[in-house]
C-alpha cells in the first residue's frame, strides 16, 4: 500500500533550503564575476562584499525552505522555482549594469536615483507576476498557492491588465528620471514619451475597473483613502519641514516618486486590514 500522506513541513523546508542554496551560490558566483573579481580568490580571501554575498545566500536559502515548507518536491514545482530565480538574477544584473552606466555619466541626482529604482522595481514587479499569472494555464504552475493560482486563472485579464499599468508606470518613472537637468533624455523626447504612455494608462485603468469584483474596488478605494492620509502626513510633514527650513524641499519628481510609494504602501494596507496577505 501506499502512503499518500504529504511530507512533513521540516522536510520540505530542508528541501527547498537545499535548492535555495545551489540556486544562491549561482548567483553569487555571478555576482563575483559580474563585479570583474576572481571567485576563487573571493572565496580563499573573502572581503567584505564577500560577506555580505555569504550572507545573502544564506538568508535566500532561509527564505526559499520557509516559503516554500508547504509544496512537495517535484520535477516541475522545481523548475518553476528555478525559472523564477534565473529571471530575478538576470533581471538583477541587467539592473545593476543599467545603474553602473549611468554611476560613471553623472548624469542623475539623488531624486532621480529614487525615482529610477523605484521604477524598476515596478518594471520587474510586473514581468514576474505576468510571468506567474500566464503559467497559471500551464502544467508548470509558478504560484504556490493553489487558491491564488485558481483565481488568477479565473481572473486571468484584470491580473494582466493589472500587471500591464504597473509596468507602465514604471518605465514612466524611468523615463522621467532620464530627463532630468543633465539628463541622458530630452525634455521634448521625456514628453512625448510620457504623453504615449499616459495615452496607454488611461484605457487600461478603466479596462481593468471595469473587471473588478466588489471587494477589488472596495479594496481600491480603501487603498486610495489610506494613501491619501499617508501622503497628508509623511508628503505634508516634509513640506512643512521644507518650509521651515530644516530639510531640503521635495522636488517634482520626489512628489512623483513618494505618491507611487505610498500608493504601493496603501495597497499592501488595505490587504493587509482585511488578512488577504496571510493566504
Amino acid at each position: 500500500m501506499t502512503n499518500d500522506m504529504p511530507m512533513p513541513n521540516w522536510r520540505n523546508f530542508a528541501a527547498w533550503s537545499t535548492v535555495g542554496a545551489m540556486v544562491s551560490a549561482l548567483f553569487m558566483w555571478a555576482a563575483i564575476m559580474y563585479l570583474n573579481q576572481a571567485a576563487m580568490e573571493a572565496i580563499l580571501r573573502p572581503t567584505r562584499l564577500t560577506a555580505v554575498l555569504g550572507l545573502v545566500m544564506i538568508f535566500s536559502a532561509a527564505m526559499a525552505g520557509f516559503s516554500n515548507r508547504k509544496r512537495t518536491i517535484s520535477l516541475e514545482n522545481i523548475i518553476g522555482f528555478l525559472i523564477l530565480n534565473l529571471v530575478s538574477i538576470a533581471a538583477f544584473l541587467l539592473a545593476t549594469g543599467g545603474f553602473r552606466s549611468l554611476a560613471h555619466s553623472g548624469a542623475m541626482s539623488i531624486s532621480d536615483w529614487v525615482a529610477a529604482a523605484t521604477g524598476a522595481f515596478f518594471v520587474f514587479g510586473a514581468t514576474l507576476g505576468t510571468l506567474m499569472t500566464a503559467s497559471t494555464r500551464t502544467k508548470l504552475n509558478l504560484v504556490v498557492d493553489e487558491e491564488a493560482a485558481e483565481e488568477m486563472r479565473e481572473r486571468g485579464r484584470s491580473f494582466f491588465y493589472s500587471f500591464a499599468w504597473m509596468g507602465l508606470w514604471g518605465l514612466l518613472l524611468i523615463g522621467l528620471s532620464l530627463a532630468g537637468p543633465r539628463g541622458l533624455l530630452s525634455p521634448i523626447a521625456a514628453s512625448a514619451g510620457a504623453l504615449v504612455l499616459i495615452a496607454i494608462l488611461t484605457p487600461l485603468t478603466i479596462a481593468s475597473r471595469r473587471l473588478s469584483d466588489e471587494l477589488g474596488r472596495t479594496l481600491s478605494r480603501e487603498t486610495g483613502n489610506i494613501a491619501f492620509y499617508l501622503a497628508l502626513v509623511l508628503g505634508g510633514g516634509w513640506a512643512i519641514l521644507a518650509h521651515l527650513g530644516f530639510v531640503v524641499a521635495p522636488a517634482p519628481l520626489d512628489w512623483l516618486t513618494l505618491l507611487t510609494l505610498l500608493m504601493f504602501a496603501a495597497a499592501f494596507i488595505a490587504l493587509g486590514r482585511r488578512k488577504l496577505l496571510t493566504r
